[in-house]
């Protein structure tokens, strides 16, 4: 949607953040909360990332949130750990500004929408390999093992970590994503059409 591509006031990010309690520093992950989507991986990496970022889980409950209800109790992750449903449309591209990293670590999509309206805004992104992902987030993209939960975490520590890689990550995207806006979508129908009337 364009709205993703569009610039984001601080009184928009602060109005989305105050509406929805947000963290003060998180990672987002967004897609209804199934096993396919595999949100689970990110929550199990936590730990081993920086205690003063949180975990932001925007989607429809399933009953796999359960799951992970029952990972973030088990493992005191309560107080890091945010799950938010049916959130308004309107206000997701200030949800995705405010994150740190976008993590998409789902074991099979159809696309991964989700990982363009994240570069679009400007987030880092890192995602599974082994699906079609890597078309969705370009080569400056991180990706990991969907199972290896250690290989999640390093990557998004490495994001966090080192603000070179991340602005390269955040230029890149924007850039990347620009392939799928509706008028780059709409001229290369054009051509084909043209071509196949030619």
């Amino acid at each position: 949607d364009a709205q993703f591509a569009k610039e984001i006031s601080e009184d928009e990010k602060t109005r989305v953040a105050k509406k929805y309690a947000l963290p003060e520093r998180y990672i987002l992950n967004v897609g209804s909360i199934e096993t396919r989507k595999n949100a689970l991986q990110v929550v199990r990496a936590l730990k081993d990332i920086d205690d003063a970022v949180s975990l932001v889980i925007v989607g429809r409950r399933t009953k796999y949130a359960a799951k992970i209800d029952e990972v973030v109790k088990n493992n005191g992750l309560d107080a890091r750990v945010k799950i938010i449903s049916g959130i308004d449309f309107k206000d997701l591209p200030a949800v995705y500004a405010q994150a740190e990293v976008f993590v998409y670590p789902s074991f099979y999509e159809g696309f991964g929408i989700p990982i363009v309206e994240a570069l679009n805004v400007g987030v880092p992104v890192v995602a599974a390999t082994g699906s079609c992902l890597e078309e969705a987030g370009g080569a400056s993209s991180i990706y990991v093992d969907p199972t290896n939960d250690r290989e999640m975490s390093d990557a998004i520590n490495r994001v966090l970590a080192y603000s070179d890689l991340r602005m390269k990550m955040i230029a890149d995207g924007k850039e990347y994503a620009k392939r799928f806006s509706e008028e780059q979508c709409a001229s290369e129908i054009f051509d084909i059409y043209r071509l196949l009337t030619s």
